[in-house]
């Protein structure tokens, strides 16, 4: 895969300390492994925690960080980590903060003009799986719309976007909670996404920091995982979970989207058409009938 112009590379990044060690030597007789790879851009405010994000995903201080509210990243740097057990290979994006004032490391027109350049350039490549929009738990809901509707309107529906919320160490009873609070205010700004991961990027040493910490790992791995485009089909890879995130942000249609997609599979499997249709291969009709035993 090609590299955007004026994105600066690291060294590919250790795995989490978490995650399993996996052997790089394959057993008489078994198939070869087969590694998969997609890119991710995260992008978000100033401040929103995007580059403890990427070292929380590679388990390693690969991205500087800043303990204030500004943004310590000045350009798009890339960071190349594995997760799965390496069998999925990540080249992450981590994008200049958005939002600064005119003091801030970057303006905020000068970081949009790359965050728009990056993904414009990667969506004619074919070479974008993937678009976090990282925020902070603490910030109101309304605010986030403005840079929502930016990477949507450069995204064209076209790569899949999911939330990824940050500083929720403390949020009780638990992270998730943060989404249950403020689902349906998301749903009413218009914002969709077609997943979330409710996380904490902290490194305190306490016992329940620890364990949050190797949760939202988990998270945003499992996030990745099942939300980026496919490289083999160009459809992201979680679209028959899709039915669940329908439900999760918009629930008044979720049972619309039901009927729509029964309706659909009805008119390519009807009975007089199963016959011409047993042992079909194409992925269409995969689909279909994958469709089917998820609706029946």
């Amino acid at each position: 895969m090609s590299t955007a112009a004026g994105i600066r590379p690291s060294s590919p990044s250790a795995l989490h300390q978490t995650a399993a060690v996996s052997s790089n030597h394959t057993e008489v007789g078994e198939p070869p492994r087969r590694t998969d790879t997609c890119n991710v851009v995260i992008f978000g405010e100033a401040g929103a925690g995007k580059s403890s994000l990427v070292n929380l995903i590679a388990g390693t201080n690969t991205a500087m960080t800043s303990s204030d509210a500004g943004g310590c990243t000045t350009a798009t740097n890339v960071h190349e980590v594995s997760i799965q057990n390496e069998m999925l290979k990540v080249k992450i994006f981590d994008t200049p903060g958005l939002d600064e004032g005119p003091r801030g490391t970057v303006s905020d027109e000068e970081a949009r003009r790359i965050l728009k350049s990056l993904t414009r350039t990667l969506m004619k490549q074919g070479e974008i799986h993937l678009i976090i929009y990282c925020v902070r738990g603490q910030r109101a809901i309304q605010a986030l719309c403005r840079n929502y509707e930016f990477i949507r309107s450069q995204a064209k529906r076209k790569v899949p976007i999911v939330l990824v919320v940050t500083c929720l160490e403390s949020y009780q009873p638990d992270m998730e909670e943060w989404w249950r609070d403020n689902e349906q205010t998301i749903s009413n700004f218009g914002m969709t996404f077609v997943g979330h991961a409710c996380i904490t990027t902290d490194v305190m040493t306490k016992f329940n920091v620890i364990e949050r910490r190797n949760q939202s790992y988990d998270a945003v791995c499992k996030l990745i995982e099942q939300c980026r485009l496919s490289n083999e089909t160009g459809v992201h890879t979680g679209s028959l979970r899709g039915i669940t995130a329908v439900r999760g942000n918009l629930p008044h249609r979720h049972e619309e989207s039901r009927t729509a997609i029964r309706k659909l599979v009805k008119e390519f499997t009807v009975e007089e058409q199963k016959e011409a249709r047993k042992g079909g291969g194409s992925l269409f009709v995969s689909l279909m009938r994958k469709l089917r035993g998820y609706l029946c």
